[in-house]
């Protein structure tokens, strides 16, 4: 019974270092497929930065685990596995509210290109009719209603045929 007890030490120290070699290993795939990414051109490098970051933070804490057993001992949590759930957590939330901003302000900018590419389609119409009118006049003032009279352009033109 000695015999198996003494065994149960050494067993966790093998088995603590396949963990960390699998660790250290997966982590290195992580640094090499966001290389890869930004390489491809899928990846812009501002978050290819952020990847990395999280990537050597995560080999660092593979590789010296004291460092996670210390955060865990310095916030009172038992068990240095549950705060590196609890940052991972943190982490991923910090990604979502980072993308949400980023998606909000991106979905601004597509209302308001939307816009201006309508505007210019109509004044671009509006030259149209005017030029098969033989007025010779060009731009036609925006700020006067069209004559009932006039024939409108018939051609779409590529904006207003697109994603709709």
């Amino acid at each position: 019974m000695s015999t198996a007890v003494s065994w149960l030490p050494l067993a966790a120290a093998q088995l603590d270092s396949r963990i960390r070699i699998a660790a250290v290993v997966v982590t290195a795939l992580l640094v090499g497929v966001v290389l890869e990414l930004v390489r491809r051109r899928r990846l812009v490098e501002r978050y290819a930065l952020l990847w990395m970051l999280v990537s050597v933070a995560l080999l660092v804490l593979a590789i010296w685990n004291q460092l996670l057993a210390s955060a865990a001992d310095l916030l009172h949590i038992a068990v240095p596995a549950n705060f590196l759930f609890i940052a991972a957590f943190g982490v991923a939330f910090v990604l979502l509210l980072h993308f949400s901003i980023a998606i909000s302000r991106l979905s601004e900018e597509t209302r308001i290109l939307a816009q201006e590419v309508a505007r210019l389609d109509e004044e671009l119409r509006a030259t149209r009719a005017a030029g098969a009118n033989g007025d010779g006049a060009g731009v036609r003032d925006t700020e006067q209603p069209a004559r009932s009279g006039q024939p409108q352009s018939e051609a779409p033109s590529s904006a207003s045929t697109t994603d709709q």
